[in-house]
């Protein structure tokens, strides 16, 4: 899958590869069982060939399974609550939260949110070129293994500014 490839643009085998990364190792194996050979296949060669997945492109992802799973459900239990529990138990109560309410509520995350969604390198070079203390901002925004894998990819000299500059914020 190419890098800069608009969310319009995901096949269904895209598609699946981002759902299944994003629900995890445990869970997503559990989905793999029910595939046969060749999809299974077919969506393993897609997973590995994710590099840099956009935010937007996980969420356009999972509102399309919200819906589908929703237009699907006829058990009579409100599909709101399903996909409410199933997020959660796949991605966690805290990366899920976020992502729930912007899926049931069709809202869009923007701003230092969306950072939370994207991998350490792709925020690392986000904010490489701000000001230090933007970087600060940041870096003190995200949770705390984010923030240090994020700053891993700085030299050791802006990591020490960052570090320093994040010390000295009020909160």
């Amino acid at each position: 899958m190419s890098d800069n490839r608009a969310p319009a643009k995901l096949t269904r085998v895209d598609k699946a590869a981002i759902l299944l990364l994003s629900l995890g190792e445990t869970d997503a194996a559990q989905v793999l069982r029910h595939l046969g050979p060749k999809e299974v296949q077919r969506v393993g060669v897609a997973m590995a060939g994710m590099r840099n997945v956009q935010r937007e492109q996980v969420e356009q992802v999972m509102g399309e399974f919200v819906e589908i799973v929703g237009d699907q459900t006829s058990l009579g239990v409100g599909s709101d609550a399903y996909i409410r529990k199933m997020l959660t138990s796949a991605l966690g109560e805290d990366k899920a939260g976020n992502l729930i309410d912007r899926i049931l509520l069709g809202g869009n995350t923007s701003g230092l949110d969306s950072l939370k969604w994207m991998e350490p390198r792709a925020v690392a070079d986000v904010i490489r070129y701000e000001h230090p203390q933007i970087q600060a901002i940041v870096v003190a925004y995200l949770d705390p293994d984010q923030a240090a894998e994020v700053l891993s990819h700085f030299d050791h000299k802006v990591r020490l500014d960052i570090i320093l500059r994040v010390s000295s914020l009020n909160t």
